[in-house]
């Protein structure tokens, strides 16, 4: 493969600044620069308030940069519109949050298959096996049919992180993931 096809994600001279133009104008990020290739593993350490959750809300095409520019898979982000980053977030992008955010309602193994859902209607056999399979390399293959509320806080996270993967997402981004 060559050089440029192993970039997942890449920034060039990113800023985040909010309250713009206002007296209590706060830049949190100033001018990063990153690459992140396939099979990287980066993380983001400092303390609270550094930025942190503003840069992986922007890495996840949350929220948009003040300026500066975020590749991911070779494609400028920053003049997409709205139905442009949801759709290269829903295709590229799994996500882990500090809070599981599981739907109540739903089995493990449903709230496994929701982004194929909320992408594609009602998942096909190929999707659910796949979904079974993450259930298993995650150690949870017997409670595929559990609620959330019957499963303990470190189930509930390991069905998010089979969640992420679902969809086999070019970028896999973790807030807080304990």
């Amino acid at each position: 493969m060559s050089e440029q096809s192993q970039e997942v994600l890449r920034l060039e001279a990113l800023r985040k600044s909010y309250n713009i133009g206002q007296p209590n104008e706060v830049e949190v990020l100033h001018g990063i620069d990153l690459r992140i290739d396939r099979n990287d593993f980066a993380a983001l350490i400092g303390p609270s308030g550094s930025g942190k959750s503003t840069l992986l809300n922007i890495l996840g095409l949350l929220d948009k940069p003040t300026s500066g520019e975020l590749y991911l898979l070779g494609q400028p982000t920053s003049a997409m519109d709205d139905t442009g980053r949801t759709a290269l977030r829903g295709n590229s992008i799994g996500f882990v949050f500090q809070f599981h955010h599981l739907i109540q309602a739903f089995s493990a193994l449903d709230n496994i298959l929701m982004p194929l859902m909320m992408a594609h209607g009602k998942p096909d056999q190929q999707a659910m096996q796949r979904a079974r399979d993450l259930l298993a390399a995650v150690g949870l293959e017997k409670f595929a049919e559990r609620k959330p509320n019957e499963l303990s806080g470190g189930q509930q996270q390991r069905v998010a992180i089979a969640r992420a993967l679902i969809t086999e997402p070019a970028l896999l981004l973790a807030d807080e993931p304990t």
